[in-house]
């Protein structure tokens, strides 16, 4: 089965992307109930025992496409803890990829929580990209009067008013929405790409280039 997109595992939903094989698969569900009648024995064994159906907060689906289970208790995945978004561009600041891992790592419990700290990354990246980093918004509108791409603009302005939705009310559900938090993450690395890591290669790939070929280049624009 193939699906366009990264759909995160929601409780209840039929199908989703399995946070143990990353393949978007339908997914079956079952309550839980203790059973003491196991081929099998461990060291639970040595102790009292009980059997009984389970509170309907706790529940168990298992993938189609890999036969994994997933935990959850009230409504949140306990196992398996997992990222579930594509690692940081290694050109963000060291601090910005930590807070891109820690929102990465309670997505799964908490998008509303995740957005909010990919907003703070969102801070201390427009301060990377030579801001003050202390309005989001006056920063992005310096930016843009600096010349900015224009989806790059797009992209720092839906991370802010996204980011902004998580700290205060909005218009905004990320508990329903949590597909919107996993753009954010792509929208971080797409900005760092294009504002850090592709200027940085073009200039180590010009750098290269012959001396003499180089101040043919700086004549010629120094020309009237």
């Amino acid at each position: 089965m193939s699906h366009q997109g990264y759909f995160p595992p929601i409780y209840g939903q039929g199908e989703f992307h399995c946070p143990h094989c990353n393949v978007y698969a339908k997914q079956f569900y079952s309550h839980l109930a203790t059973n003491n009648q196991f081929p099998w024995q461990s060291v639970v064994d040595q102790n009292s025992r009980f059997d009984e159906a389970l509170s309907s907060t706790w529940v168990i689906s298992k993938c189609q496409r890999c036969d994994q289970h997933i935990i959850w208790f009230e409504e949140n995945i306990v196992h398996p803890k997992k990222v579930t978004v594509s690692a940081p561009n290694v050109d963000l600041d060291a601090d910005i990829q930590a807070d891109y891992l820690e929102a990465a790592r309670i997505l799964s419990d908490s998008p509303r929580s995740s957005a909010a700290l990919l907003r703070l990354a969102l801070q201390k990246l427009c301060k990377q990209l030579g801001e003050k980093g202390d309005n989001i918004n006056q920063d992005i509108k310096n930016l843009v009067s600096k010349g900015l791409n224009s989806l790059v603009q797009k992209s720092l302005d839906a991370l802010r008013i996204t980011g902004n939705n998580a700290v205060h009310p909005g218009e905004i559900n990320l508990q329903e929405e949590p597909e919107r938090v996993v753009k954010l993450f792509e929208l971080i690395n797409f900005i760092a790409n294009k504002m850090i890591t592709e200027p940085k290669e073009i200039e180590s790939f010009y750098s290269d280039l012959p001396d003499k070929a180089k101040a043919a280049v700086e004549n010629r624009d120094s020309e009237s």
